[in-house]
């Protein structure tokens, strides 16, 4: 039960944080800014199947998870690296570099799934948009552990904040606008759509729109569980063999 007090140690903290606007705002003010700015610009013209807002609602709840899910746990793991010297503390306690990256993760999770569904309840209320399906719920989870176990191994590989920088500008930044939560992906030139379409944010977003399981959702979720565990993996050799 070592990774449980790892993640209460970080809920704990995000907790208190929840009180305070500025963290409200950065957390939650983009996605809220494209969904209104979005739906009202561009929803009566957008000429998307099904609706505009239904897509673009579903596209804003993949990007809340991924931002929340990794921004938040890569601040929070490099911020205690620096300032605080708290991952340090963890690293000397009998705790296993496993239970540290589950607990850390799974934190990133909890962030990830509370912010997506903040903008779909949001969505749902100003937007009357439609319920997710199962394979979207599903997609949602995984896609959260996926991204908060990178940001786990960002948080550990950033020497300083301007390299959180540079992987927030140069991959997270990219995905928001071409995996296909904004428009979507097939109106994208053939190269990049094979490209955006297999990222996480990109299998992510197919699932969101999956009506129901076929074989072809069942595969985006096996890819994207792969993808988290692989990346799980990672941040475990990276506590294992973490050194200053």
């Amino acid at each position: 039960m070592g990774w449980y007090m790892v993640y209460y140690r970080e809920m704990f903290l995000m907790r208190k944080k929840i009180g305070n606007l500025g963290y409200v705002f950065s957390t939650l003010l983009y996605p809220l800014l494209y969904l209104f700015a979005f739906s009202w610009g561009f929803g009566p013209t957008a000429g998307v199947p099904g609706g505009y807002v239904p897509f673009l609602s579903k596209g804003m709840l993949g990007i809340a998870v991924m931002l929340n899910s990794f921004q938040q746990t890569a601040i929070s793991v490099s911020v205690g690296r620096f300032y605080f010297r708290s991952f340090q503390t963890l690293l000397v306690s009998p705790l296993t570099p496993f239970a540290i990256t589950l607990g850390i993760t799974l934190a990133g999770v909890s962030r990830g799934v509370m912010a997506g569904a903040t903008i779909y309840l949001v969505a749902f209320l100003a937007f009357a948009a439609p319920p997710p399906s199962l394979p979207g719920i599903a997609g949602i989870i995984i896609s959260a552990a996926c991204f908060g176990a990178f940001g786990f191994t960002v948080g550990l590989w950033a020497d300083n904040q301007d390299a959180l920088s540079v992987v927030i500008n140069f991959i997270i930044t990219p995905m928001t606008f071409f995996c296909g939560s904004l428009f979507p992906i097939e109106r994208l030139p053939p190269w990049l759509q094979g490209i955006a379409g297999w990222l996480p944010l990109g299998l992510s977003n197919k699932l969101l729109r999956a009506g129901g399981w076929t074989w072809e959702a069942a595969c985006y979720l096996l890819i994207l569980s792969v993808t988290a565990a692989v990346l799980f993996y990672i941040s475990i050799r990276k506590v294992n063999n973490y050194s200053e």
